[in-house]
């Protein structure tokens, strides 16, 4: 009996835990930096809309919730597919439909990914590069997922 009524309480407390973080639902939470904050690993790459098969395995992305819940901008740290760690700012720009990594704070490292889709389980970025300028390829596809 008394193992049952434990299990009831566990059962309330994650069911009222869960009603107070962000659902499936975007809208649920209070702004999108709710959604994209937090810890999200590579699992797929695109280059040049053909699939990227060396290891990815490494990769990590780590989006700190800014603060105050109002700010513009955060941290962020990164992990390569190298092993390389990186770290700097973050921010939503274009009515939210860029994120903006601004490694080591350098305004000339920026890089803009367009947010192609986004849930609480998956995200889609998208950097298309000018390849007149730099050889390489012109579209960079990333899938995350969190970790």
């Amino acid at each position: 009996m008394i193992t049952r009524v434990t299990l009831l309480s566990m059962l309330s407390l994650l069911t009222g835990l869960v009603s107070f973080s962000c659902s499936e639902n975007i809208s649920d939470c209070p702004s999108r930096m709710c959604v994209v904050a937090g810890g999200w690993q590579l699992t797929e790459v695109y280059v040049d809309d053909e699939a990227y098969t060396s290891d990815i395995s490494k990769f990590r992305l780590n989006l700190q919730m800014p603060t105050p819940e109002s700010s513009a901008t955060s941290t962020f740290n990164r992990v390569q597919t190298s092993g390389a760690t990186d770290n700097g700012s973050w921010s939503l720009e274009n009515n939210e439909s860029i994120l903006r990594l601004v490694p080591s704070g350098n305004q000339l490292l920026a890089e803009d990914w367009i947010i192609e889709s986004m849930t609480p389980r998956r995200m889609s970025l998208v950097i298309m590069r000018d390849v007149g300028i730099k050889g390489g390829p012109g579209k960079i596809e990333f899938v995350l997922e969190p970790f």
